[in-house]
């Protein structure tokens, strides 16, 4: 990457996509601006640390990630979209993405131009934190170890004047004494002396008295040397604890911070110097936005708006139609679950009719001497007559049979449980009731109904009834070219051989549990329309071939 894409990138811009050259000057502007802020931050950050006492190996690292962070910060900020989303119309404003960007360029700032304080006020840091490491190390337990050798030095000094001040008075004294008693005058004091001139043993009393006086001053003064070097060697180590508990204080970057925010509360001008610093620092850490600002939106931007835009879009329909699909999937699922759950319903229903089936047959077993099972009726198709050339269409077709026409039910007796049929009882009863009184008919009948009540209520019971109805419709369409001609006796006639168009028939089978059939078979022309002919609208018998109905 050349040195313009890198101001380019650092502005916002991506130096592979094409734009004009006025575009590419904003971009340009707004990186100069975060290199601009990243190298004085860099080289600030560096410098404080440095006052505060790090090593150089340490420094130099530092002052590089800071910088390399703020570049970053003043890169993002360079970048940053208009509104927070991209779906939204250009110039739309959101006030949170504002208020976090303005947030975080002042954070910025701020950081550096305390730094930045602490190596402006370098001075006065040193001369605060010089008191406050005296102040402290008056209580360190090395400065007070040696304060107390030192004050026991000079008691001893002080003890050792006193003692040369009262031997060299004693000394005088004992000379005056001395003196007086070899000699004595008027200035001698009468009360210490004989006033007898001469050697006596007064005198040598004196003059031994003053020899012990000049011992005790001479001993005493030999002391004088080695307390002095006593006094002068704790007075040494004194000052080399305060040294070293002075030179052990807090002297780091954040004493100095502490040094500077001391300095500048206590001063006027050094809190007004110090708001100046923080107004520029922080208006070199809203150097990207406010030349992003000035620069306005540009192509790259739009671009990006629209991808984002149609990606979004794009997820979103992908996002619609797996949930759909899992719905679906859901639903099938739920279907085939209720299908298997009916299965089983229906095969528990199944297993219960037949374990019903098998107790009623054992009931009925129990009750004695029944057939048990269904006998199937032979099956009897309805045929027309081979001879006959048409099919009648009586007006009462599809009715039931009546009740003179229909086959007289046999006679077979009485039936007894247990016992089986008793033939012709019923015969019997039918002979004698008209040659007996009428209330002993009505006691015979009684007593007959009495005795196969049983039976007819068992059957009545356990009697099952099927049901099967069949419909067949067949169509057949019949086309056939003939030549009209009149018909005598004032008839329209279609030819010999001649046929309808279109014919329909419906055949309907119904089978119910007494076996009736009932069979409908009818013509129906496929026109609207019917062709004329007589008032029943059948067809004459015994024509060959095949005639419509003589027209009217």
């Amino acid at each position: 990457m050349s040195v313009t894409g890198m101001f380019i990138w650092l502005g916002g811009g991506q130096p592979t996509e094409t734009t004009d050259g006025y575009e590419r000057t904003g971009y340009i502007v707004t990186g100069t601006g975060v290199a601009l802020f990243a190298l004085v931050a860099a080289g600030t950050t560096g410098v404080a640390l440095a006052s505060g006492g790090w090593p150089a190996s340490a420094v130099l690292p530092t002052a590089l990630i800071t910088g390399l962070l703020i570049g970053l910060v003043g890169r993002a900020l360079a970048g940053a979209q208009p509104a927070a989303r991209l779906d939204r119309p250009a110039g739309t404003t959101d006030v949170a993405a504002v208020a976090t960007r303005l947030a975080v360029t002042a954070l910025t700032g701020l950081v550096v131009a305390e730094l930045a304080t602490t190596v402006l006020f370098d001075g006065s840091i040193d001369r605060i934190l010089d008191e406050h490491a005296v102040a402290a190390a008056a209580i360190t337990p090395a400065v007070r170890t040696a304060q107390d050798e030192l004050d026991r030095a000079v008691t001893d000094r002080t003890a050792l004047d006193r003692d040369i001040a009262e031997a060299s008075a004693d000394l005088d004294n004992a000379l005056i004494v001395a003196r007086c008693e070899f000699n004595p005058g008027p200035g001698c004091p009468q009360t210490k002396i004989t006033g007898v001139p001469g050697r006596g043993p007064e005198a040598h009393t004196a003059n031994d008295m003053l020899d012990d006086a000049r011992t005790a001053l001479s001993a005493a003064q030999s002391r004088v040397a080695l307390l002095d070097a006593n006094t002068d060697s704790a007075r040494t180590a004194l000052d080399d604890a305060r040294t070293a508990a002075v030179a052990e204080g807090d002297r780091g970057i954040g004493a100095r911070w502490a040094a500077v925010h001391e300095h500048t509360t206590d001063r006027t001008g050094a809190f007004l110097l110090r708001l100046l610093i923080w107004a520029v620092f922080i208006l070199l850490a809203a150097l990207p936005l406010i030349l992003r600002r000035w620069r306005g939106e540009t192509m790259q931007e739009r671009r990006r708006a629209a991808a984002a835009v149609r990606d979004r879009a794009e997820r979103a329909a992908d996002a619609a139609i797996a949930e759909k699909e899992a719905e679906v999937r859901a639903e099938t699922a739920a279907v085939k679950a209720d299908r298997q759950l009916a299965a089983a319903r229906l095969e528990a229903e199944a297993d219960t009719a037949i374990d019903r089936e098998r107790q009623r047959t054992r009931v009925i077993a129990a009750l004695g001497g029944l057939e048990i099972g269904v006998t199937e009726r032979s099956p009897v198709p309805a045929e027309l007559p081979a001879d006959r050339l048409a099919l009648p269409a009586p007006a009462g077709s599809g009715l039931p049979v009546p009740p003179d026409k229909r086959p007289a039910r046999l006679s077979r007796g009485l039936e007894l449980p247990l016992v089986g049929t008793v033939p012709f009882t019923d015969t019997a009863a039918r002979w004698i009731g008209p040659l007996v009184p009428g209330f002993v008919s009505s006691v015979i009948e009684d007593a007959l109904d009495t005795a196969s009540r049983p039976l007819r209520t068992a059957r009545h019971v356990f009697t099952e009834a099927e049901e099967i109805t069949f419909t067949l419709r067949r169509t057949r369409n019949v086309t056939i070219d003939g030549v009209a001609e009149k018909a005598p006796a004032g008839r329209d006639r279609i030819r010999a051989g001649a046929s309808p168009r279109n014919t329909v028939m419906d055949a309907e089978l119904t089978l119910d549990p007494e076996a009736i059939v009932s069979a409908t078979t009818r013509l129906e022309p496929a026109t609207g329309t019917a062709l004329p002919g007589r008032t029943a609208g059948e067809l004459p018998q015994g024509r060959t071939p095949r005639e419509l109905p003589p027209g009217n």
